[in-house]
This record gives structure tokens, C-alpha cells and sequence, in this order.
């Protein structure tokens, strides 16, 4: 047993100089600094040290700060100074002043109207206070209104320490009220934070859970946290918090049916709640160190104890502590024959059990609001996600009604574009076989005709004829389709250089050459390279003094046909010149139709046609030619 004492006494040792070090380093600072507010925030910060030591300094310490924070109207720190006062009351027992602090606090803070987190964490911890006060005086609706309201602020900024404390305090206030379920529920939440944490309330939070498994008859779960929770206080000391442990494991040795080990462990208790006067702590500890003795049959021991409880109990207004007190003297008088006053002292008890009555009946009326209150919101919650779903139902029809609008209205609209675009690419067909068939081409090809017969060269003006009547057969029939098979269009650009060879005297050759990798139904759109063609001839070849060469290659590209039509004429810009001089409306009408018919096609089929105009230059950047690609998306004419 002295070797438990002693390793209590070290423990305290260890606990009181880690805290001096801390004290002086804060004196120090103090001693140091001139500016007012630094030193006011120094001076809470020392009242707070002395939280688990001396509350008597603690309470020295905030007052000097309350007076420079009034004094220069710093409401932060003058808030906080009242909050340390009001907990140093507190562990003195003395609630309504206690309370009175916690007020003046929480009015300094309301009336600033700040959303500051620092400012809104300190209204919390004041709140907080309020809540333990209410609890001690059993005012368990006030209390947990009070912790719910800190909890929100602190869920709110996410300060994950004061909320493993507000978790804990909610717990002890459920247990207060019989709920154990929940008790337990907030305990836990308030371990799995504080363990992650490392928090130094651990040990207090062990205690608490290990109480409620000792009264759901779950001795080895109780057990184990209170193991936990000593091993705790080893590393972080706290006499009032320890003292409650060691009631707490007290409670469990005594069902455990070992009051000898049950009483070193008051004795503990007693220890600890004397070394910083907690009252409250003492009175259960003199109760049942009380109730061991009277077992013992040890009526002078055991009054001595009740009598302290007894008194303690009277002035904290404590009913419960007081009805078992006055209970235990009616005992202990009947077992020593004063019958006078064991009737006195039953007579208490059964004023203080009508008290403890009213205060359960509180308890239970505080339990049905709550459950109540539980299942409204539960209610109100449910009616709220049905509102939600509801909105959300509804918004998605609403969505989808305009999304269903819209797309119908750009469908249409699509579909007008995609008419109308085809109407002007089939004027554009029309107005490409109108410049195929223009009075200026038939009249050169009939006068070619009329000077062979003139010329008795009836061969070449049969043959003239023929062609020229299979050309215009063929640009008929193309005027009907939109796509023609690629053999069709060498065969008509085949019959248009024939003639162009009669006509201009065997002025060029050419050469029409086709991949064989290209399908025969390949198709391309009608009438669309004949330009391109022509104007190879007439500005190109035909200007040119030396034998002219036209080729035309139809080669396939992955998913591309590719039509390169080759001239070895002047090239563009001699072309350009010669036609300032003799500008022929005709070709260029050809050409600009035949650019619009493209971009038409382009946008109807929403595939990318390329098409370039370049001069092919000799190596000392000379022209010998000119070269126009057309890159057109694959298409098949399908049987």
C-alpha cells in the first residue's frame, strides 16, 4: 500500500513541476513585456494553467487580467478571464457564481455580434461551462441546450479537441438522466477523437465509459478502461478527473465483493479531491467509504464518513448524495439502538426522497422532451428529404421538359438547315451545269465542227461531233444525280480533253490515272472537278508556247479520296496577268460556284474537305505549272 502511495505521490511530483515549467516560462514572459494586451492574454494564459493545481490562484490570475482587459476594452480576453473565473468556481463548488461569470462572459460576447472563429470558439467554451453548471444542478434541459449550441459552433469551425470535450460533457449529462444508450454513444465518439488526438482528458473519457459497462453489468469492458484510463493519467495528471476514476473503480471492486481494494482506492480519491479541494468529488467518495464500513460493521468509522458527505451534499445541494446520506445515519443509529434519532434521520430521508423524486420525475419528463424532440426532428428531417427528393423530382422533369424542347427545336432546326443547305447545293448543281452548258462552250465546239467540214476533214468532224454529243449526254445525266461514281467522272473529263484536243490542235496531252485500290462505287459529286479541269486548259496549258501536259490522279487516303489535278501551263501568276488583260467571266464564275458548292457540301455532311491551289515551282523558284488538290470524305453509291 506505501508503494502506491508513493507512486501517486511522484505522479503528482512529475505532474506539479511539468506544470511549473510552464508557469515560469509564462512569468517570465509576463515580467518581459510592456504591451497591455499581450500581457492580459499572459495572464489567462497562467490562470489556466493552475485549472488543475491550485483554483485559488487560478482565480488571482484571471482577475488581473478581467482588470486590463476593462481597462483597455479588450472584450476577447476580458471574456475569457471571466470564463476562468467561473471554472475556478466550479471546482470550488460554488455553481451560482460560477454561473454569474459564465453570464457576464457570454453577454460580452453576444453583444460584439462577430463571426470571428477565435471570438465564437471562446462563446463556445463559455456555453459549454454553462452546461457543466447546469448539469451539477441536475438542470439537465438547460445543460444539454447549452452544449448543443457549443457543439454546433464547434462542429462548424472543425476544432476536433474542444469537441472530444463537449462530446464528453453530453455524454455525463444522458448518464445523469438513466439514457445510458446515449450516454454511451457520446462517450465513445468523445474516446475514438480524444484517441486519435492524444488528448490529455483521455483518462476522464476511459472513466466515464467504463462506468456505464459497469452498470450495464459488463465488468470486464468496465475494467479495461479503467486500466486505460490510469495509464492515462500517468502521462497527463489531473486530481479532480483521477479522483472520479478511482471513485469509479472503487464502485467496481465493491461488486466485485473486494471492499478492502475498493477502500485504497477512496482513499485514492480522497487524496486527489483534497489536493485541489473538490467538493463535489469528496462527497461521493465519503459516501461510500461510508457504506463499506457500515457493511463492516463499523458504525463510528462509517458516521464519521456519512457526516462529511452528509454536510458536503447540504451545501452543494446535492438530493441524491443527501437522501442516501440521511438513509445510511437512519441505519446507523437503529444499528446502534437511537431509535430517537434514526426516526430524524428517516424522517430527512424520506424529505429528501420526495426531493430526489421530483428530480427523477425532472429526469424522465427531461428523457420523453428529448425523445420527443429526437423524433420531431426525425420527422421534420424525413418531411425535409421528402421535400428535397420532391424539388429534385421536379426539377428534373422541369429539365428534362426544356431539355426535350430544346432538342426537338434544334432537331428542326437542324433539319431546316439541313433542306436548306441541300436546296443551295442543288442550285449550286444547277447553276454548275448552266456554265457547263453555256453558249460560249457550244458555240466553240460547233464552229470546231463547222471548220472540219469546211475543211473537207470529215473523220475529225464526225469524231468531234461524237464526242461532243456524248458530252452533253453525260452532263444531262449528271444534272440528275448529286454523286456519281468516280469511273463516270474520269469518263466525262476523258471526253471534255478529247475535245479540248480538237479544238486547241493537239496543244497538250494528258493523263487520267486511278488507283486501284479505289472501289469502283467510290462516288464523288457531279459536275465538281470539271472546272478545276477547264481552267488547267485555259489558263494554263493553252497560254503556254511550248506541248502542254495536264494529269489527273485519283489516288485513296485512309478514309479520304484525293483528286490532284497537274499542269505543267504558265502557272498562277502569269495567269493572273493574262486574264487582267482578258478577264473571262465564265471561268471564274466556274471556279467561285464550284468553292461555294464545297463549303455547301462541307457543312451538310459536317466532314472537313480540303482543298489547295499551288504553283509548282522549279528549283531556282521558277513556274512550271500549276497543282490544285481536293481531299473529299469517301462515299459509295450503294446498288
Amino acid at each position: 500500500m506505501k508503494k502506491n502511495y508513493c507512486l501517486v505521490f511522484l505522479m503528482f511530483l512529475c505532474f506539479i513541476y511539468s506544470q511549473n515549467i510552464t508557469q515560469d516560462s509564462l512569468h517570465l514572459l509576463l515580467r518581459r513585456t510592456s504591451d497591455i494586451a499581450k500581457q492580459t492574454s499572459l495572464l489567462n494564459q497562467l490562470s489556466e494553467s493552475y485549472k488543475s493545481s491550485d483554483p485559488y490562484a487560478m482565480q488571482n490570475f484571471a482577475k488581473q487580467a478581467l482588470q486590463l482587459a476593462k481597462k483597455n476594452n479588450n472584450v476577447k480576453e476580458e471574456a475569457i478571464a471571466y470564463q476562468n473565473l467561473g471554472t475556478s468556481e466550479i471546482i470550488l463548488g460554488n455553481y451560482d457564481q460560477a454561473l454569474r461569470y459564465f453570464n457576464f462572459g457570454e453577454k460580452k460576447l453576444l453583444n460584439l455580434n462577430s463571426n470571428n472563429s477565435e471570438i465564437q470558439e471562446v462563446l463556445a467554451k463559455t456555453l459549454g461551462s454553462k452546461g457543466i453548471v447546469f448539469s451539477e444542478q441536475n438542470k439537465y434541459a438547460l445543460a444539454l441546450a447549452h452544449d448543443f449550441k457549443a457543439l454546433k459552433i464547434y462542429e462548424k469551425y472543425n476544432r476536433e479537441i474542444p469537441l472530444s470535450k463537449i462530446y464528453n460533457n453530453i455524454g455525463v449529462i444522458y448518464r445523469s438522466i438513466d439514457d445510458q444508450d446515449k450516454a454511451l454513444s457520446y462517450f465513445i465518439k468523445s474516446y475514438r477523437l480524444q484517441k486519435k488526438l492524444q488528448s490529455p482528458s483521455l483518462g476522464a473519457t476511459c472513466s466515464n465509459i467504463g462506468l456505464i459497462y459497469l452498470k450495464q453489468n459488463a465488468p470486464e469492458k468496465a475494467k479495461k478502461f479503467f486500466d486505460e484510463g490510469l495509464k492515462e493519467f500517468e502521462k497527463n495528471p489531473n486530481a479532480r478527473d483521477l479522483g472520479e476514476l478511482y471513485n469509479n473503480i472503487s464502485q467496481y471492486y465493491i461488486a466485485q465483493k473486494q471492499p478492502v481494494t475498493a477502500k485504497v482506492y477512496l482513499h485514492k480519491a480522497e487524496e486527489s479531491f483534497k489536493s485541489i479541494d473538490d467538493q463535489f468529488g469528496l462527497s461521493d467518495t465519503y459516501l461510500y467509504l461510508a457504506e463499506i464500513y457500515f457493511n463492516e460493521n463499523n458504525p463510528d468509522k462509517s458516521f464519521k464518513a456519512v457526516k462529511k458527505s452528509l454536510e458536503i451534499s447540504k451545501k452543494l445541494d446535492l438530493p441524491e448524495t443527501y437522501m442516501k446520506s440521511e438513509a445510511l445515519l437512519s441505519r446507523i443509529f437503529d444499528q446502534k439502538g437511537d431509535k430517537e434519532n434514526a426516526l430524524i434521520h428517516l424522517k430527512n430521508y424520506n424529505l429528501g426522497k420526495d426531493k430526489l423524486a421530483k428530480i427523477e420525475n425532472a429526469k424522465e419528463r427531461i428523457k420523453t422532451e428529448l425523445h420527443f424532440e429526437s423524433e420531431k426532428q426525425q420527422m421534420e428531417q424525413k418531411e425535409k428529404a421528402d421535400n428535397e427528393r420532391l424539388k429534385w423530382f421536379l426539377g428534373f422533369s422541369l429539365l428534362g421538359f426544356i431539355l426535350t424542347g430544346i432538342f426537338f427545336f434544334y432537331r428542326n432546326r437542324e433539319k431546316e438547315k439541313t433542306i436548306l443547305l441541300q436546296k443551295q447545293l442543288t442550285e449550286f448543281q444547277h447553276k454548275a451545269l448552266h456554265l457547263q452548258m453555256n453558249p460560249h462552250f457550244v458555240f466553240n465546239c460547233l464552229a470546231a465542227i463547222s471548220s472540219f467540214i469546211m475543211q473537207n476533214d470529215k473523220e475529225d468532224a464526225v469524231r468531234y461531233l461524237a464526242k461532243f454529243s456524248k458530252l452533253m449526254r453525260l452532263t444531262l445525266d449528271f444534272s440528275k444525280e448529286s454523286l456519281i461514281t468516280i469511273d463516270k467522272e474520269i469518263e466525262a473529263l476523258k471526253n471534255y480533253l478529247e475535245l479540248e484536243q480538237l479544238r486547241f490542235n493537239k496543244k497538250f496531252d494528258f493523263e487520267i490515272i486511278k488507283d486501284p485500290l479505289i472501289e469502283d462505287d467510290t462516288a464523288l459529286p457531279s459536275l465538281l472537278l470539271q472546272p478545276y479541269v477547264e481552267n488547267a486548259v485555259i489558263h494554263g496549258v493553252v497560254p503556254t508556247t511550248g506541248k502542254g501536259f495536264i494529269k489527273i490522279t485519283f489516288r485513296q487516303t485512309d478514309d479520304v479520296l484525293v483528286c490532284e489535278i497537274e499542269d505543267n501551263g504558265v502557272g498562277i501568276e502569269t495567269s493572273r496577268k493574262l486574264k487582267e488583260n482578258s478577264v473571262k467571266i465564265h471561268k471564274s464564275m466556274a471556279l467561285e460556284i464550284s468553292k461555294k458548292r464545297l463549303e455547301t457540301l462541307e457543312e451538310l455532311i459536317k466532314k472537313k474537305i480540303h482543298l489547295r491551289i499551288e504553283e509548282i515551282k522549279t528549283e531556282t523558284n521558277g513556274s512550271e505549272g500549276t497543282k490544285v488538290t481536293l481531299e473529299l470524305p469517301l462515299k459509295y453509291i450503294k446498288d
